[in-house]
């Protein structure tokens, strides 16, 4: 049963009236930095400001850091080295009435480092508006989510709404590069629901699905020789060449594996259905020697989707760089160098797509965008993977803003995209714990 349309206006007349208080929270967010930086990282300070909002929101409050939760350091998922001294997890539950299902609303506060402040046209943590869209690191991954989610409770509970189900809302540390110790916490901790929304950057598309992947180092060899007797050498700046190509020629074997995966089909949203070709970093020689280079280092991540085995998809890859490695005349007796970057395995992860918070969540967004929602995969990997394997919690990706503003300068927050969600997550809530109201 839908909400009734005088509930559905009340909602929407109420989200547009605190559209200030909306960007303002958001705004503040932005302004305390939370950078990550193994094995620490900075979210204390906003993980503080959120504790006191909830407060004042007269939710139940739980502030717990990762590692003291009792038994999750023997727990399977659990990924060790990591330092959480004033790294928080901050939970607020808004307690039903117990007559409905739980509903978690996750997201993280930590955030990527900002870079050179000079590639910035708006200050990194400034929380700069500028035509429609708040700028700054952790805009839309993930601050942003943050925002929406607790603007929705604050909504609902102004409009006078309680619900039959619990609220749980998660702002967890440690997601960024791979951590997911703090998602892993709050389900250690007894944090369960019927689901679990997790309101990374989806551009409001409805995501059950999330990818997994590995991250690779390979070094490729060479000899190395004065500049002026190159020829005496063996320049492995050639031979990373032919390990670069062989990578293109990987990914297009992986397009053909993968273009027809139920989540990832759409080529206007996905052109590559599992990434490959991804060479973040490529260090090549040295200028202090001024010589052929005898050794270069790349760094990538390969995509594997739902429905795969990790395992399977990372030996193909190691595979087909080893046999493209001894078509080579040097490199067949000195082959290069594959290594898996030391971090926790990144599972592909699904939900099932005809679950009661997917019909839930298309049905609100519809009520709000008067036209349908798209259903795919998510982009990337996430803390919905820790919900869909390690606890009986299905989650799915949902929330403002466009994944590929993230990890780059002026990464921003579409402030239209940013209020519908809130509208959009306050009808779900609504719908899917079933609702009181007072007046």
């Amino acid at each position: 049963m839908g909400v009734p349309k005088e509930i559905e206006e009340r909602i929407i007349r109420r989200v547009e009236a605190k559209r200030d208080d909306i960007i303002e929270f958001l705004q503040d967010l932005v302004r305390i930095p939370s950078v990550t930086h193994p094995p620490g990282g900075d979210e204390g300070p906003v993980q503080q400001f959120i504790a006191k909002k909830y407060h004042q929101m007269g939710l139940t409050v739980d502030i717990f850091e990762p590692s003291d939760v009792a038994g999750i350091q023997d727990h399977e998922g659990w990924w060790p080295g990591l330092d959480y001294t004033n790294r928080p997890n901050v939970v607020g539950v808004w307690k039903g009435s117990g007559q409905g299902k739980t509903l978690i609303l996750n997201g993280h506060s930590d955030v990527v480092h900002e870079g050179p402040h000079e590639l910035w046209e708006h200050e990194p943590f400034g929380g700069e508006i500028d035509k429609g869209r708040l700028y700054g690191r952790g805009a839309v991954d993930m601050k942003g989510g943050l925002a929406a989610m607790t603007m929705a409770v604050e909504c609902l509970q102004e409009c006078g709404i309680t619900c039959q189900g619990d609220v749980i809302l998660e702002s967890v540390v440690n997601e960024e590069l791979g951590g997911y110790n703090g998602t892993l916490a709050c389900i250690v901790k007894g944090y369960h629901g019927e689901a679990a929304i997790v309101l990374e950057p989806s551009d409001l598309k409805i995501e059950p699905g999330t990818k997994g992947g590995q991250a690779y180092k390979i070094t490729v060899p060479g000899v190395g020789a004065h500049q002026s007797f190159w020829w005496e050498g063996v320049s492995a700046l050639d031979n990373a060449i032919k390990i670069k190509k062989a990578i293109e020629e990987f990914e297009k074997i992986r397009h053909h594996q993968t273009r027809d995966n139920e989540l990832y089909s759409d080529p206007l949203i996905f052109p590559t259905p599992a990434i490959s070709d991804s060479v973040y970093s490529f260090v090549a020689g040295n200028p202090a020697i001024m010589g052929v280079p005898y050794e270069t280092k790349m760094e990538l991540w390969i995509d594997v989707l739902p429905g795969e085995d990790l395992d399977e998809v990372t030996k193909s890859f190691e595979d087909h760089i080893h046999n493209a490695a001894l078509l080579d005349w040097y490199m067949k007796d000195n082959p290069p160098k594959i290594e898996r970057v030391d971090m926790r395995p990144i599972y592909p992860t699904k939900m099932p797509s005809d679950h009661k918070i997917v019909h839930d969540l298309k049905d609100s967004f519809t009520a709000i965008m008067q036209t349908e929602p798209t259903i795919c995969g998510f982009e990337a990997a996430c803390d919905a993977m820790m919900f869909n394997m390690h606890s009986d919690t299905p989650a799915l990706v949902f929330g403002p803003g466009q994944l590929g503003s993230a990890h780059r300068p002026d990464e921003f927050m579409d402030i239209e995209q940013l209020v519908a969600s809130v509208k959009i997550l306050a009808l779900v809530i609504v719908n899917f714990c079933n609702y009181e109201t007072s007046h």
